[in-house]
């Protein structure tokens, strides 16, 4: 049996095939071909993103970083700088409206307590302590428990080399908020400074209005700290703004000369 096809059937199917190759090729410019483009694209963007990802990660492994320790050591610098200690106790001086009458101070290796008494007996003899007996009986144990814990918790290679400088001092202060005023000068300073004690007398009661208030004397002990642990750090040390020298051949006040040379 022979299919035969006529014209128009013939006609009719090239016109199908023709029409179905149309709408293949038109779906696949359409729709197909803009999505694998689109793929192709965000491939090549991601290699390109993990290519400069690598460079980057690279030059930062390479790379040494140059931080200075300038900022650090102004508040532990590797060196004393006693002066520094002096310029600060002068501004205290002069923001508290007190005059320091004598000054005294030590290096020595910085300890948390004493290796050779147990951290318990230190605690119970503390001079801060004394007065206090009673609230030390009730909790002496709390506190003591909890100073323990708290050493502990220090890790030692952080005051690993740790030199510290006592500042014995007496000062005058006016009144008693010129005192609290000199200390909270002392304590909030950029470079780390504890008060480690104060002792005075009150001043006696005024019973006559011809009588003047004395101003306070008191003797206040302070510790500043170094770490002289790396001495290749020393370049970078805080640079004190020190006065030049005035180049006088008299350390006495120009009027003071001037009476002098008259009663010559």
């Amino acid at each position: 049996m022979t299919l035969q096809f006529s014209r128009k059937q013939i006609i009719y199917l090239v016109m199908s095939i023709v029409f179905l190759s149309g709408v293949f090729y038109l779906t696949y410019f359409l729709l197909v071909k803009p999505v694998k483009l689109k793929i192709s694209q965000l491939e090549n963007t991601v290699k390109t993103e993990e290519r400069l990802l690598e460079l980057i990660s690279n030059k930062r492994t390479n790379e040494t970083p140059n931080i200075s320790s300038t900022e650090i050591q102004k508040r532990i610098p590797v060196v004393p700088l006693v002066e520094q200690i002096v310029l600060d106790l002068e501004r205290a001086e002069t923001l508290s409206e007190s005059r320091v009458i004598s000054m005294s101070y030590s290096e020595s290796e910085f300890t948390l307590f004493d290796e050779t008494q147990p951290v318990e007996e230190q605690e119970a003899t503390n001079p801060e302590n004394e007065g206090n007996d009673q609230a030390l009986t009730e909790n002496g144990s709390d506190d003591a428990n909890q100073t323990v814990e708290e050493v502990k918790d220090i890790d030692p290679e952080l005051i690993d080399g740790l030199n510290q400088i006592t500042v014995t001092l007496q000062i005058q202060s006016p009144t008693y908020p010129d005192l609290e005023k000199f200390l909270s000068v002392i304590e909030h300073q950029t470079r780390i400074t504890r008060v480690d004690s104060i002792s005075f007398s009150g001043t006696p009661e005024l019973t006559s209005v011809d009588q003047m208030a004395q101003p306070l004397v008191y003797d206040v002990t302070i510790s500043t700290f170094y770490m002289p642990k790396y001495p290749e750090l020393a370049e970078e040390a805080p640079k004190l703004t020190v006065p030049p020298p005035s180049n006088k051949d008299n350390p006495l006040a120009t009027g003071l000369e001037k009476k002098s040379e008259e009663n010559e």
